[in-house]
């Protein structure tokens, strides 16, 4: 039974703790690395994932899937580092108006321009309507559980990945003409 696994690991069985991490650690990766982009904090928001997860297994009631709510906790710790890194880069970009422009900066602006492909235009769309689709899609999660996992209605997802869709079809046409 589930819950008696996640009572073991509750109670800090190292066996137990072990089979969590072995079975939720390629999804929870797949997930954050398709939220985050990097592969470093990818591996890092997995491990503080496990952590949370661990420290808050009482809180687990489990109303939803231990997948959904591993997943939830995961989703919470990437948003919190988008945020962080949002911070970051305009520091650093109000740090490079400050000095001059150098021929590195402006070779690595050409190579950005120059990157396309879906992957980077889902990257370009706002959270709100990028995690939805990189849950459907990247993910294969289904409606429901998306919901549950970003606390919307279901109506609100399908609405959501609809918005995202034509975004997504409208920059592809614009690019193609």
């Amino acid at each position: 039974m589930e819950t008696d696994w996640l009572d073991q690991c509750q109670r800090g069985d190292s066996a137990a703790i072990e089979q969590l991490v072995q079975t939720y650690q390629a999804d929870l990766y797949r997930l954050t690395l398709s939220i985050l982009a990097d592969p470093d904090e990818a591996s890092d928001a997995v491990q503080e994932t496990f952590l949370a997860a661990l420290r808050a297994l009482a809180t687990f009631r489990g109303e939803a899937a231990f997948k959904t709510w591993l997943f939830s906790i995961a989703i919470n710790l990437c948003r919190t580092r988008l945020a962080r890194r949002r911070t970051r880069v305009r520091l650093q970009n109000i740090l490079q108006i400050l000095q001059p422009s150098t021929p590195a900066l402006e070779e690595k602006v050409i190579q950005t321009e120059k990157e396309s492909g879906l992957r980077q235009l889902v990257n370009n769309l706002d959270e709100k309507h990028r995690l939805p689709i990189i849950l459907r899609y990247y993910h294969n999660l289904p409606i429901g559980e998306i919901a549950a996992l970003l606390r919307l209605p279901i109506g609100t997802v399908h609405s959501r990945l609809n918005t995202a869709r034509e975004r997504l079809r409208a920059t592809l046409e614009e690019k193609n003409t």
